[in-house]
Order: C-alpha cells, then sequence, then structure tokens
C-alpha cells in the first residue's frame, strides 16, 4: 500500500476551484449509494466477482491438482499444478487468494452501507425485508469465498479434533479504515469454519421462504446445501445430517434423467431441477467481433482450456480452442474401461468393442458424461457432425497416450472463434452432491443408518446407468465396501462406494481434489497416476495445502507460511 503525504503548503496560492477534483465519470460516495436500490447494482458486482474466483478461467489449474486433467502444453503453470509443486510465486495462487479475498472486501463494505442505511431509521418495511434478503445472499456468497479459500490454504483438512486447532486463514469481518488494520494473522481451522457458519446460519434465516424470479440468486436451499457440507467438513455428523435431509425433502429438487445430466454442462439445462447453486456466465455481446474479441467480459473463458479435438471437413485435425488439458488416462479404467489401446484407437475392433461397452453398461456410463472418447464420438459444429479425435498436445507427444476430450464445461454445437466467451455456467452444488454427502452423514452420525446411506449412494449410481433413482435395480451396490467399476483392484476406489460415486458422479466439476484432501487420499491418488506429462508424482502431505503467496507474505507481517 502507497502512503502519499502532500504539504499543505503547496495549496497555499491556490485558489478554492483548484481544489475541486470531481471526476464526473466516477460515482462520489457521498451522492451513491442514495437508496435501496443503489445496492443492487453492488450486490450484482459481488455475484460477479465469483467469476474471477475458484470457479473461473483459472479452474485449468484447479483440475490439475487432483489428476482430472493432465496436460498437453508445458505453460500457464500447468506442469507445477499437475505435479502438485506449486509455489507461492505463482499467479494461480496469487490470483486464487487476492480475487476471493476481494471479493470478500466487496461484501464487508456492503455491510458497511447497509449498516449506514439502517442507521437513518427512514426505512420503510418493504425495504427492511428487501436490505435483508440482500445481505442474505452477500452472507452466503462471503461464507462461499472462504470456504474456498480455507479449503485451498488451510494448513491440512480436518480430519480428527485436534486438526482444527491448525492453521487457517486471516478472517477480514469488517473493511479496514487504518494502516495498522490491514495486517492480520491466520485464524485457526475451527475459527474460520465458525465464522463460515455463523455466516450461513444468519444467510438461512434471512432468506427462509424468500424466492427470487431471478435464477442465479442465493436463495435458502443453497445456503443449507453449503452449511451441511460445511458440517461435514468438519466432523459435525449430526447436523449435517439435518441440514442435508432439509435440502432433500423440502427444497423441489430432483435427480434430473441421465440424458438431460449428460446434457448439462455445454450451455444447456442450466438452473434445472437437480441445480442448486451455479455460478452465472453471461456473454457481453459487445465483445463478440472485431478487436474487441479478446477482451475480458462477464463470458466464461474455460472452455478453450479444455476444448474438444475432432477432425475437421479437410479430414486434418483441428481443436476448438487451446486444448491445453486433456483427461488423464487413468481415469478411463477407473470408470470400468479395460482397453490399454493408445496408438490406434480407430482400430474397427476397437470401436466395435467401444460401442458394445455403451451397449450392456459395462462400463459405468458416467464415462460418456465425463469425456468424449475419439473416433466414437461427435460434436455438431456450425451444422456438421464432426469425428472427435485425440487431443491436441502442443509441448509433448500424445502417440502413448489415450488422450480422450473433456465431456464437461465445453462447446459442442459452435466454434469458439465465434464464441470467445461462452454462458456455460459452473454448476456449483447440485443435488447428487447433497444425497452423497447426505450418506457419508448417515453412516458417520450418532445413529448410523448404513442401510439408508447405501440407498442414497444407490440413488445417484443408479441414475448414472439410466435406470429410476428410487427403484432397486440390478446394477445397485450390496454393500458399502461393495466392488466398483475401477479396472483396478488395487485402485484406492474399488470396494468403496461412497468415495468412487463422489468421483465418478462429480467428476471435472470442482470437487474431488477437496475430497482427496479430508479423505486423506494424497499418497494413494500419486500412487494410483503415477505420473502426468511433466514426470512422476511425488507426494508429500505438505502438498494438501497450497502456499501463501509471496505478496502477502511480504505485505502481511503477521502472516506465517504453510509448512
Amino acid at each position: 500500500m502507497w502512503l502519499i503525504l502532500i504539504s499543505p503548503a503547496f495549496f497555499t496560492s491556490c485558489e478554492e476551484d483548484f481544489l475541486d477534483v470531481t471526476d464526473p465519470t466516477v460515482l462520489a460516495t457521498r451522492v451513491f449509494p442514495s437508496s435501496i436500490n443503489d445496492l443492487d447494482p453492488i450486490v450484482a458486482e459481488i455475484y460477479g466477482r465469483l467469476q474471477n474466483g475458484y470457479y473461473s478461467a483459472y479452474f485449468r489449474n484447479s483440475v490439475l491438482l487432483d489428476h482430472t486433467e493432465d496436460h498437453g502444453y508445458n505453460g500457464a503453470e500447468f506442469n507445477e499444478c499437475a505435479l502438485q509443486i506449486v509455489n507461492p510465486d505463482m499467479a494461480y495462487v496469487s490470483n486464487m487468494w487476492g480475487e476471493m479475498y476481494l471479493n470478500i472486501g466487496k461484501c464487508n463494505n456492503f455491510f458497511k452501507v447497509e449498516e449506514q442505511f439502517k442507521a437513518k431509521g427512514t426505512l420503510t418495511t418493504a425495504e427492511l425485508t428487501r436490505l435483508d434478503q440482500m445481505e442474505g445472499q452477500v452472507r452466503f456468497i462471503r461464507a462461499f469465498n472462504y470456504f474456498y479459500l480455507v479449503n485451498m490454504f488451510g494448513e491440512s483438512p480436518i480430519v480428527t479434533e485436534a486438526d482444527k486447532a491448525k492453521m487457517g486463514i486471516p478472517i477480514w469481518d469488517v473493511q479496514p479504515t487504518a494502516i495498522k488494520e490491514t495486517t492480520k494473522a491466520r485464524a485457526t481451522l475451527g475459527e474460520v469454519y465458525d465464522f463460515i457458519i455463523a455466516d450461513l446460519k444468519a444467510a438461512e434465516t434471512l432468506l427462509k421462504g424468500v424466492a427470487f424470479s431471478q435464477k442465479p440468486r442465493v436463495n435458502e436451499w443453497a445456503v443449507k446445501s453449503l452449511l451441511g457440507k460445511v458440517y461435514v467438513y468438519t466432523l459435525q455428523w449430526d447436523k449435517a445430517k439435518t441440514t442435508l435431509k432439509e435440502v432433500i425433502d423440502n427444497s423441489g429438487k430432483k435427480l434430473v434423467s441421465y440424458d438431460i445430466l449428460r446434457n448439462s454442462f455445454h450451455g444447456e439445462n442450466e438452473f434445472n431441477t437437480e441445480s442448486i447453486f451455479e455460478v452465472n456466465y453471461t456473454p457481453d455481446p459487445l465483445n463478440t467481433s472485431g478487436s474487441n474479441v479478446t477482451m475480458f467480459n462477464t463470458g466464461n473463458r474455460y472452455e478453450v482450456y479444455v476444448s474438444i479435438s475432432y477432425i475437421s471437413a479437410t479430414g486434418a485435425e483441428a481443436n476448438n480452442g487451446f486444448g491445453n488439458l486433456f483427461v488423464h488416462d487413468m481415469n478411463i479404467p477407473r470408470y470400468g474401461f479395460d482397453d490399454t489401446t493408445t496408438v490406434k484407437q480407430n482400430r474397427p475392433d476397437y470401436i466395435a468393442k467401444s460401442k458394445q461397452v455403451r451397449v450392456d453398461k459395462s462400463v459405468d456410463p458416467r464415462l460418456y458424461v465425463s469425456m468424449f472418447q475419439p473416433f466414437v464420438d461427435s460434436i455438431y459444429y456450425e451444422g456438421v457432425w464432426r469425428k472427435v479425435t485425440k487431443n491436441r498436445c502442443e509441448s509433448y507427444s500424445n502417440v502413448n497416450k489415450k488422450a480422450w476430450c473433456n465431456g464437461k464445461y465445453n462447446l459442442t454445437n459452435t466454434l469458439f472463434s465465434k464464441v470467445p466467451y461462452n454462458g456455460i455456467n459452473f454448476i456449483v452444488i447440485r443435488l447428487a452432491d447433497v444425497y452423497l454427502l447426505y450418506a457419508e452423514a448417515l453412516i458417520k452420525s450418532s445413529a448410523p443408518d448404513q442401510a439408508l446411506a447405501l440407498e442414497y449412494i444407490n440413488k445417484v449410481h443408479r441414475r448414472g446407468y439410466n435406470q429410476p433413482a428410487e427403484v432397486p435395480s440390478a446394477y445397485d451396490y450390496s454393500s458399502l465396501t461393495g466392488r466398483t467399476k475401477t479396472v483396478d483392484a488395487a485402485d484406492p476406489l474399488a470396494n468403496d462406494p461412497l468415495k468412487y460415486e463422489r468421483w465418478a458422479e462429480l467428476f471435472a466439476e470442482g470437487h474431488w481434489w477437496f475430497d482427496v484432501r479430508r479423505f486423506g487420499l494424497g499418497a494413494a491418488e500419486a500412487g494410483y497416476y503415477k505420473r502426468v506429462m511433466g514426470g512422476a508424482l511425488v507426494w508429500a502431505n505438505t502438498k494438501y495445502a497450497l502456499p501463501i503467496p509471496t505478496g502477502e507474505i511480504n505485505s502481511n507481517s503477521l502472516m506465517v507460511q504453510n509448512p
């Protein structure tokens, strides 16, 4: 922070109008906000800044941490994230930290303005109600940012009660008004989660029964879903069970069909009956052509990094974006596909087998929600069906890689060159996640109900096999240690349906790294995936936490780096 000190003598010969430095293009705090309506754009900005945090274009780095993805391009800090050798000088680290704390600062500023409005004592009952609803949304978003920050930068996951005493992150609950207030020590993990819970409990009350016409807005079910998840992450199993059951019973949400699920990650079926909260993206139509086409706007940029490779009309291989990332090869057999072919995936016998396993469901059908298979799947670009090919590898050879393309958050019906910033939303919370969290709480609560837990796991599993979720099927697990679809019997998920379902169902949606942390699977996952394009994986438990960015260490004298 820079301080500029100017001597009063500088102004002694100046006329009074010289001191009028009002900028007519900037809103002055003395006149804005002056009404409740003025708070709407402030809240809208807080929503908008979710596009700069975890669910931003930097999502491309997060999906490398848990080996959802491997990388064909050795740049943009992909190699560091894939190898889990993240350092405090990386842009990924500073952006995740800085952008989420910036959004928290915006939330704190809202609360300050809210207090000023209430202090006037002139608000009508309707205006106070509206203000309460705004506060509920902003409290959720502040808690949301803290949740992701503590799960990225907290010293460790909470595996035992003792872990709650470990280092969390600084808690900023008010806007600093003096330089001395701009440094703060790290709170404990337990303190951070208590703060998150307090915000969510307040939001729960403020948003109870509120229904917004604008679908992207937070409602009480999004609040309760995140609160239930936080209770799971803090080992408060009984509270988690009660809270998540409220969502299941009263939210009106239902699992969508397999076909709708498969088409929920390409800009279609947004805010469907399963979706509980999404980070909303709407492209700015002003930036779709000419010199403005590369400018940042309100559309989603993530797709260009995981874009699909295909065979063009000329027979050449092309990519609908940068194609920097492809699905890590070891994810394919984890879904049950056991063919080891890499070089010649376009053989007739290989393609015939690939089609047959889809028919007989000997492979988990969610493989085809998560990925596009080269030479089998096609995408419909510009009115023409185009066959998918192996994903582009710019910095490495893909000859000995399966290199399947990403199935989620991808453009499948138009060319990237026409929509460089798209309107594909990130689905942050959906009912399948709630079902699996509820099952986990049932298993670990003070009054365990393993049979009911297994039923909720099977509900998610059945839908994945295109079966009615509420009706027992031939695909059901028979126990909580039943054999999953993994080809490798030594896979850490081979006999753990709960963990397998969280991995298979929520693949590439930003959850698995946090699950790896809290399940303590770091070493086992490194042993399973073994290598990424940049080299062999070497695990250490210190990798569960990202380093605090160098800029924060240098500017905050009370900050302590992660081990």
